[in-house]
């Protein structure tokens, strides 16, 4: 288990507190508990003895998204505020507490290998064997398959050889739900998996599939036998060959384009989902409001939507707000997908928009 930095936990707790300008949380809900130094304060109590774990502080401290937006009026660079509050939560665990909301959904994981139950996962395909190995993640396969299939047909227009597995979870809604002993089982039977199909590169949809198997598995004791790519990274280099060539996408000229958090504030990574779209003749690219290393949180990381489903519709709403009037929004996150769809207007993930670009007619 990982162990929390108390003193930078205490920095946190006692500092004056500017970034609950950026925080989306407290943003949303107005509660001094949820604020990034509530919660640190609540974490140093607790971990202090001073307080005893319940759900309701419990609660408190998994009311994060992980977006990193504390970070940027942070005065302490070493600080990463939702790893700390992660690492404390799991003393919770240890204290044999667990949010009731979450239950359903860790059973769904232990006996499924999804949170989302039976029949939700990726079913194989493609050839047996072959080099490139594509993990969709739970998110998309239950809530948007045609987003895989246009992946996987997007391979094949390339004259990618490709193969999918029955998939399992990457364990990381395991860990954020307190349950490290999961989240550690899964990331084995993964890599038994992975090392079993005899691929060399693993391409992913998910940004949270993708932190967990480059940055999680090796803190859980897991090393994985192969590369992993992301999908737009991945379908750029095929542009770039000339193994896919984009045309105008009938009906859809201006787009806007919304960074998750991960890849804009941890990875520093926005350029190339916009090169991307450079290279899908006439369509002009509108910024949001706030974008790249400062994008806001549409409310759906670390499984907002499924522990917080009200939290994440507020805040979803709120970064709707900012973006601008365009023929579609776009994204390359399943769960950031999810968020932005409550206003009802026409929103896509990046690889979607490229299917429409190279196959369709």
């Amino acid at each position: 288990m990982a162990q929390v930095n108390r003193k930078q936990l205490l920095d946190c707790a006692l500092c004056p507190n500017m970034c609950r300008c950026e925080c989306p949380v407290v943003q949303a809900w107005g509660k001094e508990a949820v604020s990034p130094s509530g919660k640190s304060r609540l974490a140093h109590l607790l971990l202090e003895g001073r307080l005893s774990w319940s759900e309701e502080f419990l609660e408190a401290l998994s009311a994060c998204v992980g977006c990193r937006g504390c970070q940027t009026l942070c005065p302490f660079p070493e600080l990463d505020l939702a790893e700390e509050l992660l690492a404390a939560r799991q003393e919770a665990s240890q204290a044999g507490v667990c949010l009731h909301q979450v239950a359903p959904y860790l059973g769904n994981l232990k006996k499924f290998g999804s949170p989302y139950g039976q029949g939700r996962g990726l079913a194989p395909a493609g050839e047996r064997g072959a080099a490139v190995l594509y993990f969709a993640g739970c998110t998309a396969a239950a809530n948007n398959p045609q987003s895989v299939e246009t992946a996987l047909a997007l391979l094949e227009k390339a004259g990618v050889s490709y193969q999918t597995l029955d998939e399992f979870c990457c364990g990381y809604p395991a860990e954020i739900w307190g349950d490290l002993e999961l989240a550690r089982q899964l990331a084995a039977d993964n890599r038994e998996r992975f090392a079993a199909s005899g691929a060399r590169t693993l391409v992913t949809g998910c940004p949270e599939c993708r932190w967990t198997f480059t940055r999680r598995y090796g803190a859980w004791g897991i090393e994985l036998p192969l590369e992993v790519v992301d999908s737009t990274t991945f379908f750029l280099g095929l542009i770039r060959e000339g193994r896919l060539q984009p045309r105008p996408v009938q009906g859809i000229d201006t787009v806007t384009y919304h960074d998750p958090c991960l890849r804009a504030r941890l990875e520093e990574d926005w350029e190339r989902p916009r090169e991307l779209l450079g290279l899908i003749p006439g369509l002009t690219l509108v910024e949001a409001a706030s974008s790249k290393e400062k994008v806001r949180c549409c409310g759906g990381g670390q499984m907002a939507q499924l522990t917080f489903p009200a939290l994440a519709e507020t805040m979803a709403r709120r970064r709707l707000a900012e973006l601008p009037a365009v023929s579609a929004a776009l994204t390359d996150c399943p769960f950031c997908r999810e968020s932005l769809l409550v206003g009802g207007g026409t929103v896509m993930e990046l690889t979607e928009l490229l299917g429409r670009a190279c196959i369709e007619r």
